[in-house]
């Protein structure tokens, strides 16, 4: 089960760094996805399609809603597409 933070205008997946890892995907992300300890927080338009296709299916999600500005405390994510 994923934790999906769905804002105002837009929505984020949180997904554990070592999870996209061990499936090569960190170095797709984008910088429309964020990054706080261990975990990255994958734009629901841009990102997280490519760990949908590496699912292969729909997870299950928890909805949590906050603001657009919620991830401002946030760093962006670097390390992929910039």
């Amino acid at each position: 089960m994923y934790k999906y933070f769905v804002g105002d205008t837009r929505g984020w997946i949180e997904v554990k760094k070592e999870e996209l890892g061990a499936a090569n995907l960190l170095g797709f992300i984008s910088t429309s996805s964020y990054e706080k300890n261990d975990y990255i927080y994958l734009d629901e338009d841009i990102d997280f399609s490519f760990f949908l296709d590496y699912l292969g299916d729909i997870p299950e999600l928890t909805k949590i809603h906050v603001k657009d500005n919620y991830f401002d405390k946030y760093n962006r994510y670097r390390g992929g597409l910039q």
